[in-house]
């Protein structure tokens, strides 16, 4: 994983507040992709501009449709994901990637042991 931050200092948007700290103020040169024209086509550079646009618009999006996740809707394995997946016939549930990476080695329910024949994609009712 990136962090927009890191692309817009590599435009020279941005510096990250720790490198301006610890660089002495005589040396304090902002780096920027722009400044090697002859590695870097100004092609290539709109189209970074651009990406980072989309994404940084995205990201945006996404925090403002994104609730708050409750802890009871957390996978209880990793606590990371939260619950994408019910298990049958017990009707357990955890993340996609749990249940995943547990059925490689082991066909039994975490919780309760009992013997996974399926598992169906959970989607947390609407509460009302």
């Amino acid at each position: 994983c990136f962090q927009l931050r890191s692309i817009q200092y590599l435009l020279g948007h941005a510096e990250p507040s720790a490198l301006a700290a610890a660089t002495p103020a005589t040396d304090k040169r902002h780096f920027s992709l722009h400044t090697y024209t002859e590695y870097i086509s100004a092609e290539e550079l709109a189209k970074v501009d651009k990406m980072l646009s989309h994404l940084s618009e995205e990201s945006k999006q996404a925090a403002a449709t994104t609730l708050p996740t409750s802890e009871e809707d957390l996978c209880p394995i990793c606590y990371a994901h939260p619950i994408s997946a019910i298990f049958r016939p017990c009707s357990h549930k955890s993340c996609k990637a749990c249940i995943n990476q547990h059925l490689m080695n082991n066909k039994d329910c975490f919780f309760c042991k009992a013997t996974i024949t399926g598992v169906d994609d959970f989607t947390k009712p609407a509460s009302s």
